[in-house]
C-alpha cells in the first residue's frame, strides 16, 4: 500500500471511529441533562415548543482529541514509531489549537449552564485567536484579492485574530435553528479535508473528518430525533467556530503544495463558510444602522427571515446548506477561468440580492395580514364597534346635560 491509500484508511477510521464514540455518548449526554434539569427553555424568540438539552457540544472536543490519539498510536505501532502522523512542523501548530479549543471549551460550559457576558466571551475569543497566530498560521497572502498578493506578517498576524474571532462568532450567530449550524459546519469540513489531502496535509485531514464524524450523530438527534433532542449549545458553536477558523486560515496560506496556493485559497476556505459571514456582518450592519448593540439578540438572521415568510423550519435548513455547498463548488471551479475578484463581487452581489428580495417579501406578507385583519374587523358598509361605543357615549352626555338644564 502506498502512502496516500495508507492515508485514506486512517481518515475513514478517524471517521467511523469518531461517529461510534458520538453515537453512544449523546443518549448519556441527554439522559444526564433529563436527570439534572439542564436544558435550553424556549421563549418568544427561540424555535422550540419544549425544553432542550443544550449540551451536545460537551462531546466534540473530548471525542475530537480521543480519536485523534488512538489514530496516533495505531499510525506508530504499524510503522513501529518510525514515522509519526503529526509531523514535528505540525506539532506546534496543534499544541496551540488544542490550547485553543480548551479554552473556549470551558467558557462554553459556563455559558450553557449559568450564562456569561457577550464581552467576556469576546475577550476569550480574543485570547484564543492569538493562540492561533502564536503557532505560526496567519493569512500570509491575498492572492489578487483587491489586488494585494504577499501580507506582511505585522497586517497579515491582527487580520488573521479578526477573522477569527469573525468565523467564531458566525458560526455561533447561524446556531438558529435545528441542523444548520452543524450541516454548514460539516459541509466546510469536507471540503476543507478533501483539499488538505490532495495538499498531502494528512494531520488536518484526518481531523477535518474526525469532527465530520462527530457531527453526524450530532445531526441526527438535532433535526430528526424529536423524541431525544439536543442542542450544541454555546459550548459546541464556539468550539466548532474556532477549530473552521484555524482549518480556514491554515487552508488560505500560501503553502508549497497546497493544490489551490496559485488560484485563490483565502476565497476557497471564506467560501465553504461565506452564508454565515455575510448573514453575521449583514445582522451587524443592521444592527449598527439602527443604533442598536451590534449584539442585540433580533430576528434579523437569514434563516428567521425565510421562516418568516412561511417556509418550514428543516426546508429553510436544506435551502441554506444547499445554497452554501452549491456557492463552495461554483467558487471552486470558478477560480480556474474567472479573476478572484469577480467571483467575490457576484457572490457578494447575489447574497445582497436574495436578502432584499426575501426583505421585500417578507414586508409585502405584512403589508397584506395587516389589511386582511383591518378589513375583517370593519366590513365594507359597517361602522367599527369604537365608534359605535363613542357615538351612543356621546348621546348620553347630550341628554344628561339636557335634563340638568331642565
Amino acid at each position: 500500500m502506498n502512502e496516500h491509500e495508507i492515508c485514506i484508511g486512517f481518515i475513514a477510521l478517524s471517521f467511523f471511529l469518531s461517529l461510534g464514540i458520538e453515537s453512544i455518548l449523546l443518549p448519556k449526554i441527554i439522559f444526564i441533562s433529563q436527570k439534572k434539569n439542564l436544558f435550553d427553555f424556549p421563549d418568544n424568540r427561540k424555535q422550540h415548543i419544549k425544553p432542550v438539552s443544550r449540551l451536545g457540544g460537551v462531546s466534540f472536543l473530548p471525542v475530537l482529541l480521543l480519536v485523534l490519539m488512538i489514530v496516533q498510536y495505531i499510525w506508530c505501532k504499524i510503522t513501529n514509531y518510525d514515522a509519526n502522523l503529526i509531523r514535528n512542523d505540525t506539532l506546534s501548530e496543534l499544541v496551540m489549537l488544542i490550547s485553543g479549543l480548551l479554552v473556549l471549551f470551558l467558557v462554553g460550559i459556563k455559558d450553557d449552564l449559568v450564562g456569561v457576558r457577550y464581552s467576556k466571551k469576546f475577550v476569550i475569543q480574543f485570547i484564543a485567536s492569538t493562540f492561533l497566530v502564536l503557532s505560526g498560521i496567519y493569512i500570509n497572502n491575498f492572492y489578487g484579492l483587491f489586488g494585494i498578493h504577499e501580507v506582511p506578517i505585522w497586517i497579515g498576524i491582527p487580520f488573521s485574530i479578526f477573522l477569527s474571532v469573525f468565523i467564531t462568532n458566525s458560526i455561533n450567530l447561524i446556531d438558529g435553528i435545528d441542523g444548520l449550524a452543524s450541516g454548514i459546519s460539516g459541509a466546510a469540513l469536507f471540503t476543507y479535508g478533501v483539499l488538505f489531502y490532495i495538499g498531502h496535509q494528512w494531520t488536518y485531514s484526518i481531523i477535518c473528518f474526525t469532527m465530520l464524524g462527530i457531527l453526524v450523530p450530532f445531526f441526527y438527534y438535532n433535526v430528526f430525533n424529536n423524541k431525544h433532542k439536543i442542542f450544541m449549545g454555546d459550548t459546541g458553536s464556539l468550539s466548532l467556530g474556532f477549530l473552521l477558523s484555524f482549518l480556514g486560515i491554515r487552508l488560505a496560506m500560501n503553502v508549497p503544495g497546497m493544490p489551490v496556493s496559485s488560484n485563490g485559497a483565502i476565497l476557497v476556505a471564506l467560501s465553504a463558510l461565506f452564508i454565515p459571514l455575510f448573514d453575521a456582518l449583514k445582522v451587524m450592519c443592521i444592527r449598527f444602522y439602527a443604533r442598536r448593540n451590534i449584539f442585540q439578540l433580533d430576528r434579523n438572521h437569514i434563516h428567521h427571515q425565510l421562516i418568516d415568510v412561511g417556509i418550514p423550519h428543516r426546508i429553510t435548513m436544506f435551502i441554506i446548506i444547499l445554497a452554501s455547498i452549491l456557492l463552495t463548488v461554483t467558487n471552486l471551479f470558478a477560480l480556474e477561468y474567472i479573476d478572484i475578484n469577480i467571483i467575490l463581487g457576484v457572490d457578494i452581489f447575489i447574497g445582497i440580492t436574495f436578502c432584499r428580495t426575501i426583505m421585500y417579501i417578507k414586508a409585502r406578507k405584512s403589508k397584506k395580514k395587516i389589511l386582511f385583519t383591518t378589513s375583517s374587523k370593519n366590513p365594507k358598509g359597517t361602522q367599527p364597534i369604537s365608534e359605535i361605543s363613542s357615538s351612543i357615549l356621546k348621546n348620553v352626555k347630550h341628554e344628561n346635560k339636557n335634563r340638568q338644564s331642565n
